[in-house]
């Protein structure tokens, strides 16, 4: 009888282990750079949104008034707490939001920021003046303590050209306009009897000032006082006071219809 020889082990199983394991990695990978791609792809569609969104907002050498100062200066209308809606924080009143303008009023706005940063340099004139849309239109915001001596209703000689540009580009449009006067109860009120005088004849002041220097017809502006009772701030510091002294040139939303 042959004597049995012992089986052969095969020593190089284990290669089919690991042949399926390279296999299975290499699947992970390549399923893993397909997720990647797709990511990628639905990444650059999102960013090419946002520059476009950005771009719609106007030309990128526009100079915007209704940006924060910056750094550790603190502009007179600039506000610490973003409000809703479209208000793009000029601020023109706590309640007034609204969509986004009209591409007629952001035409003026454009008009009126190249106009008077040519003349003053927006290091200037954005602390005397400031530019929001609200509810109403564009508002367009003079601080008082810089266009008036306290308690007084006449411009300052000095910031009448600024006046100047702001009745130009309001003459080319057909746009209803309110100018609107408010005072600060602390406010000295020199020969008027209250803040409803000084408020009402500030902003008639402005008004005639535009309808004597340019081709404005009468029945586009309207005047408005309000004395010390619609605040832009409640605070009682000086700051906020100071704020809340001021004329407010509206571009209203309507159309003047000429009979």
């Amino acid at each position: 009888m042959k004597k049995k020889h012992p089986e052969h082990v095969n020593l190089e199983r284990w290669l089919v282990s690991y042949a399926d394991f390279m296999t299975l990695l290499f699947a992970f990978f390549v399923v893993m750079y397909a997720i990647s791609q797709a990511d990628m792809t639905k990444f650059k569609k999102v960013a090419a949104s946002i520059k476009v969104a950005f771009a719609s907002a106007g030309p990128a050498g526009m100079i915007d008034l209704s940006g924060s100062s910056g750094g550790a200066t603190v502009q007179q209308f600039e506000e610490f707490q973003a409000p809703g809606g479209r208000m793009q924080n000029m601020p023109a009143g706590k309640t007034h939001t609204a969509a986004d303008p009209d591409p007629e009023l952001q035409e003026i706005r454009e008009l009126l920021e190249e106009s008077i940063t040519l003349e003053f340099g927006v290091s200037d004139i954005s602390e005397k003046m400031h530019m929001q849309f609200d509810s109403r239109g564009l508002v367009v915001r003079l601080a008082a303590k810089d266009f008036f001596e306290p308690g007084q209703s006449v411009v300052v000689p000095d910031l009448r050209p600024a006046l100047d540009r702001i009745g130009r580009v309001l003459s080319r449009s057909k746009r209803l306009v309110r100018v609107e006067g408010h005072t600060d109860p602390g406010e000295p009120i020199a020969g008027y009897a209250s803040g409803w005088e000084l408020s009402t004849a500030r902003a008639s002041w402005v008004a005639k000032y535009f309808l004597q220097r340019f081709d404005l017809d009468p029945r586009r502006v309207g005047v408005a006082g309000y004395s010390h009772y619609r605040p832009l701030s409640e605070k009682k510091d000086a700051w906020s006071r100071a704020r809340n002294r001021r004329i407010e040139i509206i571009v209203l939303n309507n159309q003047y219809d000429s009979p």
